[in-house]
């Protein structure tokens, strides 16, 4: 169940709602481009996995579908330039990648697909449900790192930031899906991350 609240929001609260969603996604999504140009420079993967690329590609699209769907720019402008930065962070990995994933690149395919043939049918609802739970897994997806953290006992492949900005992210935009936007999609996006 999604608490709505009235609309009674001053003008500078919503208008910063508005925008901190957008910029902590933004800022996550430069910390992904920003892994993904060391890992383009180095030659190396490293211990790094393309799976957040992949996650952030596949949760961007959809949501850029459910932003064209709900005609809501705060969430279709970010989403948007996040589908092309994981593109691009996919790119630069398999650059330098020994090995291609293909049961998760076929995988996120399928989820891409669907998602097409549910935006095209209209269906927000069921697109944001399936948004939902991708971005779960996108939240998630630093902690694929968790068993080298552990065997190397260090936090290097576990960003302190990207971590914290994740957090931001989630509040943000449950705030944003809660006080401004009056959407339960975007709210549970957030109080499922």
């Amino acid at each position: 169940m999604v608490l709505v609240v009235a609309r009674t929001l001053p003008q500078a609260i919503e208008m910063g709602l508005r925008f901190a969603g957008p910029l902590f996604f933004m800022g996550l999504q430069a910390s992904s481009v920003k892994t993904a140009t060391k890992i383009w420079n180095e030659k190396s993967v490293g211990t790094f996995s393309v799976f957040p690329f992949v996650s952030l590609l596949t949760n961007c699209i959809i949501w850029t579908f459910y932003g064209l769907l709900r005609v809501d720019n705060t969430v279709l402008y970010p989403n948007a330039i996040g589908a092309l930065a994981g593109a691009s962070c996919i790119g630069m990995y398999q650059s330098v990648a020994n090995v291609v994933p293909m049961k998760l690149y076929t995988f996120a395919a399928a989820i891409i697909a669907f998602s097409t043939y549910t935006f095209m049918k209209g269906n927000y609802k069921l697109l944001g449900s399936v948004g939902c739970a991708l971005a779960v897994i996108l939240s998630g997806s630093p902690l694929v790192t968790l068993a080298t953290v552990i065997k190397d006992k260090s936090t290097a492949s576990l960003p302190f930031a990207t971590s914290f900005t994740t957090w931001c992210n989630a509040l943000s935009w449950a705030s944003y899906g809660l006080l401004v936007a009056h959407d339960p999609m975007v709210a549970k996006l957030s109080l499922t991350e």
